[in-house]
């Protein structure tokens, strides 16, 4: 009810909401705007089943701009509680009241009253003891409406909100600039200060895809923080959950999910969002353009901002301007003007694994793939003067020397570093194997017997669409008749390893969200698996110069502040910090 109103007020052109409730809605529900208002015989009409004011022509349900078009909410509200509706669409001050009980009008009448509308509903489910039985807990229902008007608010800053509960104020939200404000003011201004802004568009495909998103280190253990929005709608699409999940891979460790408010704007004939009773989730006409293209934004802006702040330019709390410009500008300047020295690359030593220990021993095939891209090169003791087109901040620290054969210290200005040397060169590994397997021919392996697989109808389509990705990518599929498909052939790095279920995962993640992402994915974990078992491990000591070899060499991948499964690579101790640790402050 709560979220059906505020919509109908934001429709109406409203710039103030007021939300009042009692018992968690249970005993009122009121909700009073300054938009448009209806005179009275738009008044009688919206009580009215099927009736809407909001599409003048039947071309207009395939292109919606407004948040609700059906016209049932009022009929359906007034129906099972005790109603009053009053509007006013004039400046002269007189407006029209109805009061209906149980669906029937008991009254109506003129009343004086400012322009806007005001909607009570009381004693929901007076009339209907068994719906009414299934109301949760007032604290449950006050938080379902809490969080209703929240997202309504992170997605029209532009507005002011309040939302009082029992006669106290819950939230106070006044007009907003930004979005950025308006997160400041939901979220918090500390969290805020850990988060980029993004704007990124796609003239020929018509989207643009704008908003804040967490860097990896602001994380939550649910998804509840993953605020959506299609054309100022709030939704909650698996697609698009997916898309954002993918942009961040290898960023978050497993069972972590970032913090976004993220927009996507889209013509409105090529999303359909009257495909679920709540509009939380939509259809797109073509989901996987859409997917990719959220996905590669995130990548591409998480990837620009993902070095490790320095301790002479980092931004407190405190600090955060409400205007993401300078918070977000102040990261991209760093990661674009840090464009720094180049080391010279003396003759490369190779590191000497160590016994295998619990993790087993790496597969011989495996080892051989890697081993010659993972080789380390040795810094001199005196770094050369800058030069531009490359990114220095690792090789830039002063190397202290190594913690527990693991982790090496560095110092940053004033500010301590400790890097965990496996979690660093694991993710040199992967990101060299991922490159060398993306330029290099993909070698096949034929497979002795042919797998067949077996799919349902939906599932054959999707991979019928995609034959000629899975080839480029090495995998032989042919049509074995009717549903079914043979495997003749696959990758030699996946060589081994159960390809015939792999595929089939494949298919239903084709049908789902119609990208291929799903065989991307699982080859990243191969390489993932081959870069763990032959790089740097934990318990191995290195010498300077092959400390600095991997500073040197982790200036050189992207997202670096993380190793491919999510864990960070730094951890930053501010000499604040260790002063008090030593009662000096």
């Amino acid at each position: 009810m709560v979220k059906e109103l505020v919509e109908n007020s934001i429709d109406a052109g409203a710039d103030e909401i007021l939300v009042e409730l009692e018992a968690g809605g249970r005993k009122l529900i009121r909700i009073g705007d300054n938009g448009c208002g209806m005179d009275r015989q738009d008044a009688f009409l919206s009580l009215e089943r099927h009736a809407t004011s909001k599409i003048s022509q039947a071309e207009d349900l395939f292109a919606l701009k407004t948040l609700g078009f059906r016209g049932e909410a009022l009929a359906s509200i007034a129906s099972v509680s005790r109603f009053r509706l009053r509007s006013c669409a004039t400046e002269d001050g007189l407006g029209q009241e109805i009061l209906v009980e149980g669906g029937k009008v008991r009254k109506a009448q003129e009343v004086g009253m400012a322009r806007g509308t005001l909607i009570e509903a009381r004693n929901l489910f007076y009339n209907l003891p068994a719906r009414r039985k299934f109301l949760r807990r007032e604290q449950t229902e006050l938080g379902h409406c809490a969080d209703v008007v929240t997202k309504q608010a992170l997605a029209h800053p532009e507005i002011s909100f309040r939302l009082l509960h029992n006669g106290r104020p819950m939230l106070e939200l006044r007009r907003e600039k930004s979005l950025a404000e308006r997160v400041s003011a939901l979220l918090g201004r500390s969290l805020l200060a850990e988060m980029l802004s993004l704007d990124q568009c796609d003239e020929v495909a018509a989207m643009r895809l704008h908003g804040l998103i967490g860097q990896p280190a602001l994380n939550r253990s649910a998804s509840s923080h993953i605020y959506t929005f299609i054309n100022g709608r709030y939704i909650r699409d698996r697609v698009v959950q997916h898309s954002i999940m993918h942009g961040y891979r290898h960023l978050l460790l497993k069972g972590r999910f970032p913090v976004v408010v993220l927009f996507l704007e889209i013509a409105a004939d090529k999303v359909d969002v009257n495909v679920h009773p709540t509009k939380h989730e939509v259809r797109f006409r073509e989901q996987s353009l859409v997917h990719d293209f959220i996905s590669a934004s995130l990548q591409q802006k998480l990837k620009s901002a993902s070095w490790v702040q320095p301790a002479d330019q980092k931004c407190s709390p405190a600090e955060a301007r409400p205007d993401l410009g300078e918070v977000s500008g102040l990261r991209e300047t760093r990661a674009a003007g840090e464009q720094a020295v180049s080391v010279h690359e003396p003759e490369p030593p190779t590191y000497h694994r160590l016994p295998e220990k619990e993790d087993g021993p790496a597969p011989r095939a495996t080892m051989q793939a890697v081993e010659p891209i993972l080789q380390m090169g040795s810094v001199p003791e005196s770094l050369p003067v800058d030069q531009p087109g490359k990114r220095r901040f690792f090789s830039g620290l002063r190397y202290l020397g190594q913690y527990h054969n693991s982790y090496l210290l560095c110092q940053d200005a004033d500010d301590l570093l400790l890097i965990d040397q496996h979690a660093a060169h694991e993710r040199i590994g992967y990101e060299r194997l991922k490159e060398s397997f993306r330029k290099e021919k993909v070698v096949q392996q034929s497979l002795l017997f042919p797998a067949v697989l077996e799919l349902d109808f939906r599932s054959a389509q999707a991979l019928e669409e995609h034959l000629q990705d899975l080839a480029l990518l090495g995998f032989d599929v042919e049509p074995f008749g009717g549903k079914s498909y043979a495997l003749k052939a696959v990758p030699q790095l996946l060589a081994g390893t159960d390809s015939a279920q792999l595929i089939i995962d494949i298919a239903l993640e084709l049908e789902q969200t119609g990208s291929g992402d799903a065989l991307e994915e699982k080859l990243d974990e191969v390489l993932i698996l081959m870069a763990c078992h032959s790089v740097i491990r934990a318990n191995q000591a290195l010498d300077p110069r092959e400390a600095r070899a991997l500073l040197e060499q982790l200036d050189g991948v992207d997202f670096n502040a993380n190793c491919p499964h999510g864990r960070p690579v730094t951890h930053r101790l501010h000499l604040s910090e260790i002063e008090r640790m030593f009662k000096r402050q």
